[in-house]
């Protein structure tokens, strides 16, 4: 007889309908071949029973599998699995829990470019790794201005198909924005709408580099790029970054050994240590890109981001001769969900990227993109940017503050002069091995494994917490470093 009770499983904390978890599960049974066509099931009676469900709710389940063609009634007889669907292997329940039921067969493709990735938990307290708080986004400005647009006649066409390349307006006025605040030398011709940086990123090494070409990029660096460096089976070449930045002298050496095509920069703050690039380094970078002829990818998604002086112009306002592609983002500024980013190259460059971006993202959201270019002329932008700044730069020191009273004996850290997080070295403990107590009390701490297993470090997250979110984050880790360490 088949496990029924042990086999359909119903979340009673889901979001999803109870109705359609069993729909789910029982497709997923059939599909396994451990239902096999024309095999009765339980009524609806019975069913309801042995699953402690309301009677309507199987019902409704019934209906909808019949519906899909999955069941089927057959007159005085009962509800049976329908004879029409095609016979599978009968994969047997021995050995297997109900959270893995169904083994899956070995996947013919190879996805070793990307390491192991855990969704960020949403009910536990985060320390992430540097995200802006989408609590002082201006949610309702953004709303009003979206509903306005969409409803204007003029505006309409905002939700039909258009320009691969972005919302003409917005790049139109970021060319203009980004001239006048960071002195780039460009017009909307050199500038690609993205959903977000990463896009940029991406698309950005699938122009500029073929399988087996060298790309620079930090000793330490950021996971995503490394990833899409391998995705494009580029060949990565480390180098060291110091206090100054990227080490532009080891830089040359791998120059003169290898024909190095990209160097992929986190000018301000670097990911993961927070370090601004130097101006002498920043013109080494420029002259060494000239003499080799490579391309530098400037990510520079903390630019707006400083609590104590300006911040340096980017590299791709002192490149006279196209060695720089930049890329930058709105979602640090308002709220990650809010997916606007921009890269900007060479008008060949955009056109090249835009016909890639075509093929795995039509268009943009160009309703956002209208209102991001909205925020631009009328000064929402930079009155966001002001009160995130005051705000970020409270945050900023008063989780130094926590660190430095509650765990002052078991961490190293520098004070960032910009960006949204503080890299933190631990001494005394492993950060891997405390990860599952942090876990158990409700703290996220993201950890990345490669930088705990070489640096003992992380980058602390100070952007996205209130003081008072810091000071029960910093309590448990500090509790939890102590006991660890007795």
């Amino acid at each position: 007889m088949f496990p029924w009770k042990s086999v359909l499983v119903i979340e009673q904390s889901s979001s999803r309908a109870r109705y359609l978890q069993l729909v789910d599960q029982m497709i997923k049974e059939i599909s396994a071949g451990r239902l096999q066509p024309s095999q009765k099931i339980p009524g609806t009676r019975r069913m309801a029973a042995l699953l402690h469900l309301n009677r309507k709710t199987v019902i409704q389940a019934y209906e909808e599998l019949m519906a899909q063609g999955w069941l089927e009634i057959r007159s005085s007889s009962g509800t049976y699995i329908s004879e029409k669907l095609p016979v599978t292997q009968y994969i047997p329940l021995e050995g297997k829990s109900p959270s893995n039921r169904s083994a899956r067969p070995a996947s013919p493709h190879s996805f070793d470019f990307i390491d192991d990735y855990t969704p960020q938990p949403q009910s536990s307290l985060v320390v992430d790794g540097g995200s802006p708080d989408h609590r002082l986004a201006p949610v309702d400005w953004i709303f009003k201005e979206c509903r306005s647009l969409a409803k204007s006649r003029f505006n309409n066409h905002l939700l039909a198909y258009s320009d691969v390349r972005g919302d003409k307006v917005l790049r139109k006025i970021l060319a203009n924005y980004l001239s006048e605040s960071r002195g780039m030398n460009i017009n909307e011709d050199n500038v690609l709408i993205t959903r977000g940086s990463q896009m940029g990123i991406f698309l950005g090494l699938k122009a500029m580099i073929r399988p087996n070409d060298p790309v620079v990029v930090g000793d330490s660096g950021y996971d995503a790029a490394d990833w899409a460096v391998r995705y494009h089976r580029g060949q990565l070449e480390r180098v060291t970054v110091d206090h100054l930045g990227l080490n532009t002298d080891e830089l040359a050496a791998v120059c003169k050994r290898l024909p190095v095509k990209l160097v992929y920069i986190t000018p301000h703050h670097h990911f993961p240590t927070t370090v601004t690039l130097s101006n002498d380094r920043r013109i080494q970078l420029l002259r060494l890109a000239m003499k080799y002829n490579f391309t530098i990818l400037e990510d520079d998604y903390d630019y707006d981001f400083h609590y104590s002086s300006s911040p340096l112009l980017p590299l791709a306002s002192l490149d006279h001769y196209g060695h720089v592609v930049y890329v930058g983002s709105f979602s640090k500024i308002f709220a990650p969900n809010v997916r606007v980013g921009y890269m900007i190259g060479s008008h060949e460059m955009v056109e090249e990227c835009s016909k890639v971006r075509r093929i795995i993202d039509r268009q943009g959201d160009h309703l956002m993109e209208r209102v991001m270019a909205e925020a631009i002329l009328s000064g929402e932008l930079t009155r966001h940017l002001k009160k995130s700044l005051i705000c970020y730069r409270q945050r900023r020191d008063h989780l130094s503050q926590l660190l430095n009273e509650m765990m002052g004996d078991h961490v190293e850290f520098k004070v960032p002069e910009g960006g949204m997080a503080i890299w933190t070295r631990f001494r005394k403990i492993h950060l891997a091995s405390i990860k599952p107590e942090l876990n158990a009390r409700g703290l996220y701490l993201d950890i990345d494994r490669d930088l705990a297993e070489k640096f003992n470090g992380v980058r602390m997250g100070f952007a996205s917490m209130n003081e008072s979110e810091q000071k029960q984050a910093i309590e448990i880790l500090a509790g939890v470093v102590q006991s660890s360490t007795l």
